[in-house]
């Protein structure tokens, strides 16, 4: 009797948000750990990294960027960008532990209007305007998260190598 082994590998990520009183690094909430809807599963995202795979250095492959929106569409492996992008952040931490990439974006008070956000994206080779960039990944938040009045944000992204 011959044994068949399926093994199962790929990327699988998660994030949450931390909500920091503005200015200071006391905790006002966070969010639990979600995963996200779509990982890894834009065209663009898998695309990247088969042509860094085939010798292909166009991109770097380095996530640069996240921006957080107040679209509510459900992502599509055809998307390009956010539905409705609104603010942007650049990586300002990065560590690897085992097969996890951890990932943070903070956003001031200032940054980060007042308001409902319902998505986020992280960016390869982006730059500090909106939308540019190639999108790796796009998730919708399973609650809105609402940002208020003295408030900095937290928004950490994990990959995972299974």
């Amino acid at each position: 009797m011959k044994t068949v082994v399926k093994e199962n590998h790929g990327i699988v990520g998660k994030y949450k948000i931390i909500t920091y009183k503005a200015g200071t690094k006391e905790i006002l909430r966070q969010t639990p750990w979600q995963k996200n809807l779509i990982m890894l599963g834009t065209n663009t995202g898998k695309s990247l990294i088969l042509q860094r795979l085939a010798g292909n250095n166009t991109y770097s492959l380095n996530i640069t960027h996240l921006d957080i929106g107040t679209g509510s569409t459900a992502p599509a492996v055809s998307d390009t960008a956010l539905t409705a992008a609104v603010a942007r952040a650049s990586t300002t931490v990065a560590t690897i532990v085992g097969a996890t990439l951890s990932l943070q974006f903070f956003l001031t008070d200032a940054e980060l209007a007042n308001g409902s956000y319902n998505e986020i994206g992280t960016f390869v080779d982006g730059s500090a305007g909106l939308g540019t960039g190639k999108i790796f990944n796009h998730a919708l938040f399973g609650t809105t998260y609402v940002k208020a009045t003295g408030e900095d944000t937290t928004i950490q992204v994990d990959f995972s190598l299974t």
